[in-house]
């Protein structure tokens, strides 16, 4: 059970609700959500934490430096897509920003972000250009899953450290952040670093999938809405610092969460004979992590990618079923 904690009351109804969920994310969280402050000017906030189970000091840290969050403990690790959800639950705000801890965003630019969607006047979600804590740019907006980028992401991912730019900048799909675009245009979708919406839209469209643990799940979300017809855009004028996923780095267990959210995507969206082609690449591509995790000596990790692969069973032959959603 999840223990919800207001620490004290907000007595109108919000502009914005900032849903930030959290695992053993106590050295991020501050800087976070002092930057939602600079960057709301005059916009009244609603900012919820849904802590993960984390054993670290992030309530304490909290609640001694902003005493207006609203707190949601869950007991236990229970996924990003439900922690997300779970305040989603809890928002009052008219419009809805889904927000990493390891983030810092520009001043003025969650007003900037809302002040377009306010123009636009249309059900559509928006996210501001991203850089890394070294200004190189990051992917806010990425190509939806196609039997392309199941090669290049995972590839990607594989280069990082390098110094490789060109490639993996190319890898990543990470489209000229310079100006305003619309990643539908482009097969995209904007990710759940930093995800803004109208509250209202968010749960018409079923929030995030919970089936997803990590990963994959504000694709899921990017590809329903482009199916019904709706838009994303990124806006260049809005920026945000992305510390390069360092909130998941706590978590050995991510590329297992990674292999097995994919194969839910590729279950879900599409046609047998793609499905056939997509599980088939991810598969030797998983083998091909684990080679190299055993030629660089880590054990821990070879075990977590062997029992990635066991993630395969149920999908091979073509039967199966999705688990049903929970509440």
């Amino acid at each position: 059970m999840a223990k919800r904690e207001r620490v004290m009351g907000v007595k109108n109804l919000p502009d914005l609700s900032v849903v930030i969920v959290t695992y053993k994310s106590e050295d991020f969280i501050s800087r976070c959500i002092g930057s939602i402050y600079q960057a709301a000017q005059g916009l009244t906030l609603e900012i919820i934490i849904v802590d993960n189970g984390s054993e670290d000091n992030i309530l304490d840290v909290v609640r001694a430096q902003f005493p207006d969050a609203i707190m949601i403990k869950n007991r236990r690790n229970e996924g990003f897509a439900r922690g997300v959800n779970q305040g989603v639950n809890s928002a009052t705000g008219r419009y809805l920003c889904i927000l990493n801890p390891d983030t810092e965003l520009s001043p003025g630019a969650l007003r900037i972000l809302l002040d377009f969607l306010e123009k636009y006047a249309a059900d559509c979600v928006v996210g501001p250009r991203t850089v890394d804590e070294f200004g190189k740019p990051q992917p806010i907006c990425r190509s939806l899953p196609h039997i392309i980028n199941i090669i290049k992401y995972p590839i990607s991912l594989l280069l990082r450290g390098r110094r490789l730019k060109k490639p993996r900048r190319f890898l990543l799909d990470i489209w000229n952040q310079s100006e305003t675009i619309d990643p539908i245009k482009y097969n995209g979708y904007i990710t759940g670093a930093c995800l803004v919406t109208r509250l209202d839209f968010f749960k018409k469209m079923g929030g995030f999938d919970e089936r997803y643990f990590l990963y994959f799940e504000d694709a899921d979300f990017g590809q329903r809405i482009a199916r019904r017809g709706y838009h994303a855009f990124l806006i260049s004028e809005a920026s945000m610092t992305h510390f390069a996923g360092k909130s998941a780095y706590h978590n050995p267990l991510t590329k297992r969460y990674f292999v097995e959210a994919y194969l839910h995507y590729i279950q879900k969206h599409f046609s047998f004979s793609h499905r056939v082609v997509y599980k088939t690449c991810l598969f030797f591509i998983v083998v091909g992590w684990t080679l190299r995790t055993w030629l660089r000596g880590d054990g821990n990790q070879v075990g977590i990618l062997l029992e990635s692969l066991k993630s395969f069973n149920p999908y091979w032959p073509d039967h199966y079923v999705l688990p049903p959603k929970t509440s």
